[in-house]
């Protein structure tokens, strides 16, 4: 398989969380932590019960199942 680099830009609060979940689940590599939370999100979409949920319905289905922050709330 060829692998491809993938550059994600984000806003401060988005780095912010994203180094807060890197010390909570003590991994200190971005690229792999990224990496395992798209493949997570994926397989979790692609659930049939997932993937006929419309973006508002995937949007309240994921805000209902974390103990995170609801999107919502995200600045």
């Amino acid at each position: 398989m060829k692998l491809k680099s993938i550059t994600f830009r984000c806003s401060q609060s988005q780095l912010c969380r994203l180094e807060e979940a890197m010390l909570y689940l003590d991994e200190t590599n971005r690229t792999s932590f990224i990496t395992t939370a798209l493949e997570e999100f994926l397989a979790f979409a692609e659930q049939k019960q997932i993937s006929d949920l419309n973006l508002f319905e995937l949007v309240h289905e994921i805000d209902a199942m974390g103990r995170g922050e609801k999107f919502a709330n995200v600045a």
